[in-house]
């Protein structure tokens, strides 16, 4: 998997074998979204797997970025990566699930990047936990299966973008 764009751009990171890596196509177009608005933000990476959209944001512009996935080997690779990539002053990896993390951290971010598996079941609470943890005008970018509705409650949707089997919402929050 390659980095494609910024400082790092055409850095290949260490990719878990078992996991389903968020596409090329499919990480261009989210960058192509949401790249004006990475530019020195905290990120936060749920279901990271490679961590190949954090490390993409870092190499955009973004301040911080912490990935959370429950996978021994995604923290692994993820690790190796920040070391690699000389992230460590902006890059963390916290072992957990990411509902459990949601709930029990009180950091905010001002994006978070969800690509839970394509069975994942609970996207209510997902979408109600990282509600609270995103800052005023914050976006949460979640990939799921094409064939998912969900309830989005308190989210604005600024985009819905569909390519195959895969469905990425960009939603909004605003809070007053």
């Amino acid at each position: 998997m390659r980095i494609e764009g910024g400082e790092k751009k055409g850095f290949i990171i260490k990719v878990p074998k078992d996991i389903r890596p968020t596409t090329s196509f499919i990480k261009k177009s989210i960058f192509d979204t949401i790249g004006n608005f990475i530019l020195n933000k905290d990120v936060l990476e749920l279901f990271a797997g490679s961590g190949a959209l954090g490390f993409e944001a870092l190499s955009r512009g973004a301040k911080s970025c912490i990935f959370v996935d429950i996978s021994r080997s995604s923290q692994k690779a993820i690790e190796e990566n920040i070391k690699k990539l000389g992230y460590e002053n902006k890059a963390s990896f916290i072992k957990s699930d990411a509902i459990k993390f949601l709930r029990n951290y009180s950091m905010s971010f001002d994006i978070i990047l969800a690509d839970p598996p394509y069975d994942y079941e609970n996207y209510d609470e997902l979408l109600n936990y990282g509600y609270l943890r995103l800052k005023e005008n914050g976006i949460f970018v979640l990939q799921l299966s094409s064939k998912k509705s969900l309830k989005l409650n308190s989210f604005s949707v600024y985009k819905d973008y569909v390519r195959g089997e895969t469905r990425v919402l960009y939603l909004e929050v605003k809070k007053f």
